[in-house]
C-alpha cells in the first residue's frame, strides 16, 4: 500500500485526488452537468486505466462467449460508465443526502435480513454497493460492519472509509480484510451480538485463504472467510446486490439466503454446497448485470496466470 506521504501516489488511477475531486463537483456542479463529466472521465480512465481495461476484456470474453472483440472494447466503456455514474451517486447521497428511488426484488427476504438477530450479507463488487449499505442502515435503522478489501493507496482507503460511515450517519462501521486473524474474531463477536456484517464474496487478493470454485466453466477463487465465519456463528448468508436502472434510481436485489453446514465432518466438504449455491446466484447476476460487475482485479485462474 503507498503511503499517504506519497503525493504522486494521490493522482495515481485509484489515488484520493478523484475522490476529492468527485466530492467537489458533487457539491458545487449542477446536476445537468452530470451526463458530460461522466463521459469525458469516463473516456479518460478508458484509456489511462490499460490494466483494468484488460481485465475487463478478459472478463467478458468469458461471460459472453463467441462475443465480438469489438464490441467488448464498447462493453467495457459501458462498464467503465456505470462505475462513474454509481460512485458519484454516492457521492451525492454522502454529502448532499439527497433521495434515491429503488424497487426490491425478494423483498420477503430483505425483511428477514432486516429482522435477523445477526446475518452476513454476502454481496459483490457490483452496482452501488456503499450506497446499499447507507439504504439498508437507513431503511431497518441497523448498525452493519462493511467489510473491503484494502485500497492500495492509504489516503484513497481512509476517504473511502470516512465516506461510506458518513453516508450511513454512524450506522456503519468499515473494516478492511487483511490476512490477520484478529478481523475474524472480530466479525465473530460482533454477530454474536446481532450483528450484521457485509462482505463481498466475488474475488479474493492476497494472501487472503480462499476456496477454489467455478464461475461460467472457469476455475476461480473465492473467499472463504465468509462460509467460515457463518458456520462458525451458525448464521445465514444472505446474497444481496444493488443494481443501477437509471438516474438515482437502483434495484435491491436479494436471493434466498444460504446456510452453511455444520456436520463436524472436513470443514471443506460443509463448506462445499453454500459456495456452490453462491456461485449459481453470482453467475446468474452477472450474466444479466455484466455491465455493473467493477471486477478491476483478475477474477478467473487463467487470467492470473498470464498476468
Amino acid at each position: 500500500m503507498n503511503s499517504s506521504g506519497n503525493w504522486t501516489s494521490r493522482f495515481a488511477v485509484r489515488g484520493v485526488f478523484w475522490r476529492e475531486y468527485l466530492d467537489w463537483a458533487a457539491i458545487n456542479l449542477p446536476f445537468y452537468t452530470y451526463p458530460v463529466l461522466h463521459f469525458f472521465m469516463t473516456l479518460f480512465f478508458f484509456f489511462f486505466a490499460a490494466p483494468a481495461r484488460r481485465i475487463l476484456l478478459a472478463h467478458l470474453a468469458i461471460i459472453l462467449p463467441g462475443s465480438s472483440g469489438a464490441l467488448n472494447y464498447l462493453r467495457v466503456f459501458r462498464i467503465f460508465h456505470n462505475y462513474a455514474w454509481t460512485i458519484s451517486e454516492a457521492a451525492i447521497q454522502k454529502l448532499n443526502k439527497e433521495e434515491f428511488a429503488y424497487e426490491i426484488i425478494g423483498g420477503k427476504w430483505l425483511d428477514q435480513l432486516g429482522a435477523a438477530p445477526g446475518a452476513i450479507v454476502l454481496t459483490a463488487h457490483m452496482g452501488n454497493y456503499d450506497l446499499g449499505a447507507a439504504l439498508f442502515a437507513e431503511k431497518f435503522n441497523r448498525a452493519i460492519r462493511v467489510v473491503r478489501a484494502p485500497e492500495p493507496d492509504r489516503q484513497t482507503e481512509q476517504h473511502l472509509s470516512a465516506s461510506l460511515e458518513k453516508s450511513g450517519e454512524g450506522a456503519i462501521k468499515v473494516d478492511y480484510n487483511t490476512a490477520g486473524a484478529l478481523l475474524s474474531f472480530d466479525l465473530l463477536n460482533a454477530l454474536r451480538r446481532g450483528e450484521i456484517v457485509s462482505i463481498q464474496g466475488d474475488r479474493t487478493e492476497g494472501d487472503l485463504v480462499a476456496t477454489p470454485a467455478q464461475l461460467f466453466g472457469r476455475n476461480v477463487r473465492l473467499p472463504d472467510g465468509p462460509f467460515v465465519l457463518a458456520q462458525v456463528a451458525q448464521v445465514p448468508l444472505y446474497p444481496l446486490f444493488i443494481a443501477r436502472s437509471g438516474y438515482r434510481s437502483y434495484q435491491i436485489v436479494v436471493r434466498e439466503p444460504i446456510t452453511v453446514l455444520r456436520s463436524g465432518r472436513d470443514r471443506e466438504l460443509d463448506l462445499a454446497p453454500a459456495v456452490a449455491n453462491w456461485c449459481r446466484v453470482l453467475e446468474q447476476m452477472i450474466a444479466e448485470r455484466w455491465d455493473q460487475w467493477f471486477a478491476f482485479a483478475p477474477g478467473f485462474l487463467a487470467d492470473e496466470q498470464k498476468s
